[in-house]
């Protein structure tokens, strides 16, 4: 690893990584979705997948059932995310995110789940795009 790269902070790979991953074209994007998600790319040689959650605190809007709703993030992971809401939504119901891109001008859409709901909120798991 370069003395660079030591500097870089986890926040600001995440954020490069976004920009990336945006700039990619969607038949892109799920072809390394794919490769990301092959169990022979994270092998040991490269380190163990993990599902390490990170603090992600920003407004997340989401739509269930024709319904527009609002949240914070609280949280993320590979896998999915905790978002603190008083909407009423119930586990087991498929929702599409709206997460912010850093200039909060582009979202990424992302279908997910709701698997988990307790009084501050739901945890969602990221859905894989099936088209």
């Amino acid at each position: 690893m370069a003395p660079d790269e030591i500097n870089i902070n986890k926040d600001t790979v995440i954020v490069h990584l976004i920009k990336k991953i945006l700039e990619l074209s969607e038949s892109q994007q799920y072809t390394l979705l794919k490769q990301l998600e092959d169990p022979l790319f994270f092998s040991k040689e490269y380190g163990e997948r993990n599902e390490a959650r990170k603090s992600y605190i920003n407004t997340i809007e989401f739509e269930t059932k024709g319904n527009k709703c609002k949240g914070i993030s609280q949280d993320i992971s590979s896998g999915g995310m905790f978002i603190k809401t008083n909407e009423q939504v119930a586990v087991g119901n498929t929702i599409i995110l709206n997460i912010p891109y850093t200039d909060n001008q582009k979202f990424i859409r992302v279908p997910a789940e709701i698997v988990r709901k307790d009084s501050n909120g739901i945890g969602v798991e990221f859905l894989k795009k099936t088209d």
